[in-house]
């Protein structure tokens, strides 16, 4: 019998470019204002999972101006493709 022993992977923060949800109530801590939505203008927002050490802390919402303003604080934001956005 032989022993599956799966790679160790350390948690660390991330953030994707989402559009903005209806009722979304998040406020940026690039610049203190609400990242709302818009029926009429398609808004897009960054979310970043942020981790301390191993273990996840919170979400921020950053408008994408105001991501790139703080120099990208968890790092570069990536951006689904089209057909997975869906899920």
């Amino acid at each position: 019998m032989s022993l599956v022993v799966s790679p160790v992977t350390t948690a660390r923060s991330r953030a994707v470019l989402r559009p903005v949800a209806p009722g979304s109530c998040a406020v940026c801590p690039g610049c203190a204002t609400a990242v709302k939505f818009a029926a009429r203008v398609r808004k897009h927002q960054v979310i970043a999972n942020v981790y301390v050490g191993d273990r996840w802390d919170r979400v921020e919402h950053y408008h994408p101006e105001c991501y790139g303003k703080a120099g990208d604080p968890h790092g570069p934001v990536i951006e689904l493709p089209a057909n997975e956005r869906r899920r």
